[in-house]
């Protein structure tokens, strides 16, 4: 019988999630507000040139501090993209600098710039790719041409790649752990359509598509310097620090780019209601909108201004202040430079709230949308906005900052003193019309991520209801042959001779429970942790893990479909994901397959080789599990298991291997498991004390 070593494979996984999400305190605005006028915007004055390669540069002298920083912006996209290949821009993105140059492995490039306390990072993102550089006034020369290097010499060392591959596979294994970024996400997919280039989202194909060749095919495509906008600022001399550039990227050849447009975005106005199940939460996070718009529509300022009241005086007020029905409230209009942003509003609540909370999200869409706001209201938004809008511009690097996306996005330099004129001049008629023209609050797309048992009304009380699966789609498996009358008899016959090599099957077939005591290892990057651990499994599906952690005692608990991370710290529900991979390591355990064999299928795949000794291979498939047993064709003892799951690196084929075998009450049970993934130790079990069929309470597997 095999050990529950999947709970001690995800015990990494799990921590992660207990601190993913931090409460986050808000309070209700208080007043009155009376803010004096602000000053007048002004900005410091900024050296503009285009060197001879067609480099935009922008420059800004700020002499109080003895530091410089630079900012490049490349026209690229992970719009740009192969379907296939999603994440192709931003892995692209990540290894242009870890990668290393033709001069200077990445590793030994982190070497030197951390001897000067200096900073060289590098991205890709759906508008832009960026390259940013900070570094001490002392050392500019020395940082200068490691950040030329690494543009014009990326070697895209394949180790590189795939360690930024397992980052990205990792980041796969983890996007459903957090309601609010499940809610985030499928919400611009509402929006922007599934297949749209600015909301793909990559898979383990799509990671596991990506060469290197296509890494240094996509850098070649967009990283020249006709195609760059720089900025520098800091502690230098104008006249220099162009010479110092000139020196270091002037003779980096134009290329002459004929640069594709951004895909257009082309929204369908349209109410839907859209549902996301999440058993292991008891709150639902909402958000309801359409499409917003782009920075320079002429509504924006009117429309900013409305945002707030809508979100902070109305929403806020109604859904948080007044009926206390929510945990947190926001509105967003958003607005890009030149690709639309979304409307939205949002609400993190209780179940039993969901729909009332959303009823009034959407009454007050319409009354903005129908009545004028207050004079009150006008002012205190007014005030709000431009007293916060001034705090993007409290500094240098804030100021040069904005001033390279604009000249970026083609937008006028003087663009940030010219919205904030607009806003002062914003009027309710103002507000009304822009509501009237850009909101339709009759044709939202609503978006609940909850338990729709626990509801206080039925989602369709606003439509028909959309199921979204969030399922993260792993890579075919190696298929098993097609199984024959003969494999499935002679695998029937080796696994009722392994259970009888364990002892009398029909004590076997009275097992209702194990309780252990273990100690644990796990492989980490720093080394091997070990900690004591007590397992009770209760078939079909209980189980209570008991673990000592440095931090304390955590006991993760699964009664029937609920599970519960229980420490010293706080409760949480046990992650999906997380419990039916330990309801999985139930259904792979031999005394259970025993007890339920009608329901699987035993399939004979010959003699071979495992954990490099002789076995009997038979594939196992049944009550919704798939995996691999091998036989000892001497003892016929069980020696281990493979089956595919997801660790933290991504997927992967895991192989759990069984030995010291000891007698239980009548029963040879092994009290020794190493799991490896990916050819490499991922966790170990020593058992130190066994019981089968104890006197357990049901209490151990209470979930409040």
């Amino acid at each position: 019988m095999k050990k529950k070593t999947i709970v001690w494979l995800a015990l990494g996984a799990v921590l992660l999630a207990l601190f993913a999400a931090p409460l986050a305190a808000q309070k209700g605005p208080k007043g009155p507000f009376d803010f004096p006028k602000l000053n007048p915007l002004k900005n410091p004055p900024v050296t503009q040139l285009t060197l001879k390669n067609g480099i935009k540069l922008f420059l800004i002298e700020d002499h109080r501090f003895p530091t410089i920083d630079l900012s490049g912006m490349f026209f690229a996209s992970s719009a740009f993209e192969p379907a296939e290949k999603i994440s192709l821009a931003a892995l692209t993105g990540t290894v242009l600098r870890t990668g290393g140059t033709k001069k200077m492995p990445g590793d030994e490039i982190d070497r030197k710039l951390e001897t000067m306390a200096a900073a060289i990072e590098t991205s890709i993102s759906d508008e832009s790719a960026s390259i940013y550089c900070s570094m001490l006034k002392e050392d500019v020369d020395n940082v200068l041409p490691i950040m030329a290097d690494i543009l014009r010499q990326p070697i895209f060392a394949q180790e590189k790649i795939d360690l930024a591959k397992i980052e990205a596979r990792t980041a796969i294994s983890r996007r459903n752990d957090d309601i609010g970024q499940i809610a985030d996400r499928e919400f611009t997919k509402l929006i922007y359509g599934a297949q749209s280039p600015y909301v793909r989202q990559s898979e383990y194909a799509t990671i596991d598509a990506i060469g290197r060749d296509d890494m240094v095919a996509f850098y070649k495509a967009y990283f020249h310097p006709d195609n760059m906008w720089l900025a520098v600022w800091g502690d230098f001399n104008s006249k220099q620090m162009i010479r110092k550039i000139e020196a270091v990227l002037g003779d980096w050849p134009a290329a002459g780019l004929k640069l594709p447009a951004l895909p257009e975005v082309n929204y369908e106005y349209k109410s839907t209601v859209n549902y996301i199940e999440k058993t292991d939460v008891n709150q639902s996070n909402i958000v309801v909108g359409h499409i917003g718009g782009l920075l320079n529509d002429p509504d924006y300022a009117a429309l900013s201004v409305m945002n707030r009241i809508l979100s902070f005086d109305r929403m806020f007020k109604r859904i948080r202040t007044d009926e206390g029905l929510a945990y947190s409230v926001w509105g967003y209009y958003g607005a890009g430079y030149k690709v639309p942003g979304a409307f939205s509003a949002g609400a993190q609540t209780k179940s039993e709230s969901t729909v009332k909370a959303i009823t009034i999200m959407l009454d007050e869409m319409k009354r903005i949308s129908s009545v004028e706001v207050s004079d009150e209201e006008l002012k205190r938004a007014k005030d709000q906005f431009l007293n916060t809008y001034v705090f993007k511009f409290d500094s240098r690097a804030k100021i040069i900052r904005n001033l390279l996306q604009l000249a970026y996005y083609g937008y006028p330099l003087d663009f940030s003193e010219q919205l904030i004129k607009k806003i002062e001049a914003v009027t309710k008629a103002d507000i009304l019309n822009a509501a009237k023209k850009h909101l339709r609050p009759e044709q939202v797309q609503i978006l609940v991520v909850g338990k729709q048992a626990d509801f206080d009304k039925p989602l369709s009380t606003f439509g028909p209801v959309n199921a979204i699966d969030i399922a993260i789609p792993l890579p075919a498996g190696e298929k098993a042959p097609e199984a024959t009358p003969e494999t499935l008899a002679k695998g029937k016959d080796i696994f009722t001779k392994a259970i009888a090599a364990m002892g009398d099957p029909q004590t076997i077939k009275a097992i209702r429970n194990v309780r252990l005591e273990s100690d644990l290892t796990q492989s980490t990057p720093m080394g091997e942790m070990t900690m004591a651990a007590e397992i009770v499994t209760v078939f079909p599906d209980k189980v209570s893990f008991i673990l000592n952690t440095p931090g304390g005692k955590m006991n993760m608990v699964i009664n029937g479909a609920k599970g519960m991370i229980q420490m010293p710290q706080g409760s949480m529900p046990l992650p999906e994901a997380e419990k039916k991979n330990i309801l999985d390591n139930i259904r792979r355990d031999a005394a259970y397959i025993w007890q339920n064999i009608d329901q699987y299928q035993v399939q004979f795949l010959g003699n071979g080789k495992f954990a490099g000794k002789e076995a009997i291979e038979l594939a196992v498939t049944g009550l919704g599990a798939s995996f691999h047993l091998f036989v000892d064709p001497q003892t016929m003892l069980l020696g281990g298991t493979s089956y595919q799951t997801v660790t933290q690196e991504g997927p992967a084929t895991v192989e759990e291997v069984y030995s010291d075998y000891r007698d239980v009450q009548g029963i040879k049970m092994p009290f020794k498991t190493e799991s490896f993934a990916k050819e490499k130790k991922a966790s170990g079990q020593v058992v130190k004390s066994m019981q089968i069929n104890a006197t357990i309470s049901d209490d151990l597997f209470k979930i409040k």
